[in-house]
């Protein structure tokens, strides 16, 4: 290591020393009255020597957020209304009913007054910009990241070069954080989790004389009594939005199908297994036309609703539309062909490595994951909140269905879209042309030689 770079690296340790007592101070860790960490436990933590601890000391002293006493140490002074710390927080917007968010800002603010949370909301759909090219373009210092969009922040590698690495959580179910871990490190800390499930009307089960769906069910029983479910215009027994990039994928997971590479490296998409797989779930909604119609997930929850649908596929980040809603609705695990599996959606909080005010950002992450807000979601929302103390928690006399705690029982069929082995970008494009596949345009050899084509050009 050349002497230019010995300095630069004793200056950025010294600089974030400085950074790191400020915001410890600003932020409450360390109150008025407080003193410091000796000079020799300082020097351990941040690999300085005495002299140059008693440098970022003095520079504290000059800036007013502590005082030198002799024989005692440093003690921490009341922090000025002027040192208040923004942090730029990028947030689905989701978010404010599905885990309560609002209120948990609210908190915080009365917790740390002296860190300001500015909320930027991060784009839901997978056109420009990303939440990577928002995150970089509004200089967010903290972001909400789900499993899809860390794929997106992965370019050159499996470590996304514009995140903060991050110390494991032990507290949080160990699952959550496969799909945000590179080697030994962790990208991205899960905030809340969902599989994919089936939800139901129990009325209109009674009603009809049906039993209700149970973790043996079939798409077969599925179709059998959507029938009986079913009132002509006025009720459909089944609503499938084939078309989400959280539905079709999972007759692929339930196949055990992932992609492979050929010859030239590129991935195979003129297989016969896959097109089985497409093939299946097609006839899933050959009696429900409509569902091709209805890309977006949130058209099945105001119809569900409304009663107007009997069955719906959801996640139980959308059943929070039903919680105060006096439905009477359940849920059970996913019908399945082969096998038992479903697709879990993680939303996750990711610190920005650039970002100008790392330790706020730090700060209000361990707060959104602290055992204090995950309770808070898990008794004002149907999310699950990510650490398992709080997820565990009884929520007390709030209405969720019966079956809410199925979860815990279900964990073993929990997959990711990156267990497709296809990358995120690739299976965005192959749901675009398959769109032409679900609407009875094309067939899918049609479609698989169309992609397998372009992703050889692409190579080229």
């Amino acid at each position: 290591m050349t002497e230019r770079q010995k300095r630069t690296t004793f200056k950025t340790r010294m600089d974030d020393m400085t950074s790191v007592l400020k915001n410890d101070i600003l932020t409450g860790k360390y109150m008025p009255d407080d003193l410091l960490p000796s000079e020799i436990a300082l020097g351990e933590k941040f690999r300085l020597s005495k002299q140059s601890v008693r440098k970022v000391l003095d520079t504290l002293v000059n800036e007013g957020y502590i005082e030198k006493l002799p024989r005692i140490g440093a003690r921490v002074l009341n922090a000025q209304p002027g040192d208040r710390v923004i942090v730029k927080f990028g947030y689905y917007p989701t978010l404010i009913q599905e885990a309560n968010l609002l209120s948990l800002i609210d908190a915080f603010h009365k917790r740390y007054p002296h860190i300001s949370v500015q909320m930027i909301p991060m784009p839901i759909s997978w056109g420009s910009p990303t939440v990577r090219e928002s995150m970089e373009r509004e200089s967010i210092d903290l972001v909400t990241v789900n499993t899809m969009s860390y794929e997106l922040f992965l370019d050159k590698g499996p470590h996304p070069e514009s995140l903060e690495p991050l110390e494991r959580n032990d507290g949080i179910y160990p699952f959550l954080t496969k799909p945000f871990t590179a080697g030994d490190s962790t990208y991205v800390q899960p905030f809340v989790f969902s599989p994919i499930v089936l939800c139901y009307n129990k009325k209109h089960f009674r009603e009809a004389g049906v039993p209700e769906p149970d973790s043996g069910w079939s798409w077969t029983d599925v179709r059998r009594a959507s029938e009986a479910l079913s009132r002509g215009s006025d009720r459909l027994g089944f609503l499938f939005n084939l078309v989400s990039t959280n539905r079709w994928p999972l007759f692929l997971l339930q196949n055990d199908y992932s992609f492979r590479p050929g010859k030239e490296g590129r991935t195979v998409y003129r297989d016969p297994v896959l097109r089985q797989c497409l093939e299946e779930a097609s006839s899933i909604v050959d009696d429900s036309s409509i569902s091709l119609l209805l890309p977006d997930e949130d058209v099945s929850g105001p119809l569900f609703l409304r009663e107007k649908v009997s069955m719906i596929i959801t996640s139980y980040f959308h059943m929070n539309a039903f919680r105060e809603s006096g439905l009477d609705f359940d849920i059970s695990p996913l019908p399945y062909t082969k096998e038992a599996r479903t697709l879990l959606l993680v939303i996750g909080l990711a610190i920005n490595k650039n970002g100008t005010a790392k330790q706020a950002a730090r700060t209000l992450m361990e707060f959104l994951l602290s055992p204090e807000s995950q309770l808070a979601i898990r008794k004002h929302t149907l999310s699950i909140p990510s650490l398992r103390s709080a997820a565990d928690q009884s929520p007390g006399k709030e209405y969720r269905p019966l079956h809410y705690p199925m979860y815990r029982d279900i964990i073993p069929t929990f997959r990711f879209h990156s267990d497709l082995g296809l990358p995120f970008r690739s299976l965005l494009v192959l749901n675009h042309e398959l769109l032409y596949y679900w609407a009875k345009l094309e067939d899918a050899d049609t479609i698989l030689q169309r992609v397998q084509e372009s992703d050889l050009a692409a190579l080229r």
